[in-house]
């Protein structure tokens, strides 16, 4: 009875706080919270996998994202940015599952020790902080530890199956879809195959059954993940490409302090810690454990994709300095689990469960110092990195909790589980928005959520906020011109264009977008004296092919001829300017070379961009990009933007009007 009414507590308030948060917390805060709703929101506009140097986030594999796009066809910017939280705490709440279960094949004996586990992990902070963010760490650790506890279920059996082998690799193929260290996983369920038979002399003989499996559930996952990752072997040499080549991520990592490590910074454990848990501290910035221990326990990153906005935030609660604290009572248990779980292997207790926990325990440590030194900057020091410690954190606190409740007096038996509770309902408070965590607004990309989403009015409340506030205003005034363009108001949106040139640095881009905004708004001979002004400061293949439509809709077919042909000769990705040329070229009358351009148009349509891509904002790398690459389209009803819809259906709309194009040609 009072085990059922733990088990019941515990998961109302696990699941309560998640859900919680990802109703009423602001939305997109969390870590590249933007490059990873701009990859989702990639998918939606152009339908294809973005390649590693396209944008911020661009460079992960695309399973957790591919969820994101179920969600996007709702249609609702709301059902995604809330979705992809609540996505994230069910991945949380899957870990603690799949930990608990763990520790009952470990200790079926001790029925409360899996409901420990549980909460532990479930009112681990991290989770609490990582779980309400839109990117695919989680996803990550709830793949990872479904092929574990997979595979361990598996070991667990007299006769080893195929089947869960295969599911395991399948489960491994999906965690390598869904971020690079899902090789993780792999890694480990390979090195206890080969360790297990190794411990023992009458186990040597199992090892030749155990490679074999070990190449199944390899072939398996790589199998599954090889379309994704020979494509970057094809494009950049090697499977595992990031987007650091990006220039602007170059710039921004860059910038960022310590910007080298030493062996010292993996040695030194800072006693300032917990009176002054900046990260960006001296005496954190040189302390990678102090920094990823605080990060554990404590939001002490308050990160965002706005500087200013996490500057402003710095000052850590004051529940950052007594968490952590707090968290050294659960955390020493997990060591003391550790250790004795370790003295288990050896003696040949339990070795099937505490083996791979110890593996992964091991690598997940190994890989996050190895990163750490290979990308020596301060945000690269978070905790969300360690997710796959969650597993073994929970079993071995398990353990920690079993060895010592075998010792000392009657109240000694209960009192470490009953302060591991303590310490998590604290957790759990402290980790509730508007409670233990204060309440924020929407971070400034929210707008080109609602962008995208067609939700003009939410996007023009929140970028004319940013107007409002911000001291640099000429990239919200472009943001708030490009949401009136798309909601039918040309003349608005040229005078926020107009705005942003007087109050903004000389930029031949913005002009271009200004010129486009005059077109629309049905000043045809002032948009080409600004497309004019624009091409003479620099020859931008948008601004030409934009140039050319204007030119088109004036009837100077053969100036319009030249302006896309140069534009494309530029940039042969932009489709509308294909679609343009080929109808410029039809109403001249050669219409053979009209269908052969609608060729081009649907091969350039149908094969994904590549480089910088031509859209409405989601090639951008930060949060204020919407709008960027207008492109007009010219056809017999005059002049109009290439809208979200365009590129959507580009592929199929451009193909039918081929066909349709080689049928008049038919009859011509």
């Amino acid at each position: 009875m009072a085990l059922g009414l733990g088990w019941a507590v515990s998961l109302t308030a696990a699941v309560g706080v998640r859900v919680w948060n990802a109703l009423t917390d602001a939305l997109m805060w969390g870590y590249d919270a933007w490059g990873h709703v701009a990859y989702v929101l990639f998918l939606d506009l152009y339908r294809a996998v973005p390649w590693a140097d396209q944008g911020w986030s661009y460079f992960h594999p695309p399973l957790h994202y591919v969820l994101g796009w179920l969600l996007a066809q709702f249609g609702s910017g709301d059902v995604l940015m809330r979705g992809l939280s609540l996505l994230g705490g069910a991945a949380s709440l899957l870990i603690a599952g799949f930990a608990s279960q763990l520790t009952r094949m470990t200790t079926p004996d001790r029925s409360g020790l899996p409901l420990l586990t549980f909460t532990a992990i479930a009112f681990l902070p991290v989770h609490l902080i990582v779980g309400s963010m839109p990117g695919n760490e989680m996803t990550l650790g709830a793949l990872s530890a479904a092929a574990l506890v997979t595979f361990i279920a598996n070991e667990r059996r007299p006769a080893p199956s195929r089947a869960l082998d295969g599911l395991c690799g399948v489960l491994v193929g999906a965690a390598l879809l869904t971020k690079f260290s899902g090789l993780l996983p792999l890694l480990v369920v390979a090195a206890s195959l080969v360790l297990r038979p190794l411990t023992t002399v009458d186990g040597r003989r199992l090892l030749p059954r155990n490679l074999g499996r070990a190449a199944l559930i390899a072939a398996v996952a790589c199998t599954l993940a090889y379309p994704y990752y020979a494509r970057n072997v094809r494009a950049f040499g090697t499977p595992f490409e990031l987007s650091r080549g990006y220039p602007l991520i170059a710039q921004v990592e860059g910038d960022q302090p310590p910007g080298v490590r030493s062996i010292s910074d993996y040695l030194r454990i800072s006693p300032k810690m917990f009176r002054d848990p900046n990260p960006l501290a001296p005496h954190l910035l040189n302390s990678i454990w102090s920094t990823a221990y605080l990060n554990m326990w404590a939001d002490t990153y308050r990160e965002s994709d706005v500087e200013r906005a996490l500057l402003s935030e710095r000052a850590a609660p004051a529940s950052a300095s007594w968490l952590p604290l707090l968290g050294l009572l659960p955390t020493a248990l997990a060591g003391l689990g550790a250790l004795l779980a370790l003295r288990d292997v050896c003696r040949g207790r339990r070795r099937e469960v505490y083996l791979p926990m110890l593996l992964l325990a091991s690598a997940t440590v190994a890989s996050f110092a190895l990163f750490t030194w290979r990308v020596p900057i301060w945000s690269a020091v978070k905790a969300s990195y360690l997710l796959g410690l969650s597993l073994p954190y929970g079993v071995f606190l398990a353990r920690g909790v079993e060895g010592l409740a075998r010792r000392g007096p009657g109240w000694w038996r209960w009192f470490p589980a009953t302060a591991v509770a303590v310490v998590a309902a604290a957790a759990g408070v402290t980790g509730l928005v508007g409670v233990g965590q204060p309440r924020r607004a929407d971070a400034p990309a929210t707008g080109a959520v609602r962008f995208h989403f067609g939700e003009y009015a939410d996007a023009s409340r929140i970028y004319g906020r940013l107007i409002a506030g911000a001291r640099y205003k000429a990239g919200w005034l472009e943001n708030l011109a490009a949401v009136k363009m798309l909601d039918g108001r040309a003349d608005r949106a040229r005078s926020l264009y107009a705005r942003a040139i007087e109050t903004g640095l000389p930029d031949p881009y913005r002009r271009g977008r200004y010129a486009v905004a005059i077109a629309l708004d049905g000043d045809l001979p002032g948009a080409l004296r600004e497309f004019d002004a624009a091409l003479a400061e620099e020859r931008l293949p948008e601004s030409l092919a934009n140039r050319g439509a204007v030119r088109a809709q004036l009837g100077d077919l053969h100036g319009a001829e030249l302006d896309l042909r140069a534009a494309l000769a530029i940039s042969a990705e932009i489709v509308p300017g294909w679609r343009n040329l080929a109808r410029v070229l039809e109403a001249a009358g050669r219409f053979d070379e009209s269908v052969d351009t609608w060729e081009r148009a649907a091969q350039a349509a149908c094969s994904g961009p590549r480089g910088y891509p031509y859209g409405i904002g989601t090639g951008e790398v930060l949060e204020w990009g919407i709008g960027r690459r207008w492109l007009l389209l010219w056809s017999e009803d005059g002049l109009r933007p290439a809208e979200q819809s365009f590129y959507r259906e580009m592929c199929r709309s451009i193909r039918s009007e081929l066909a349709a194009a080689r049928a008049r040609r038919a009859t011509s």
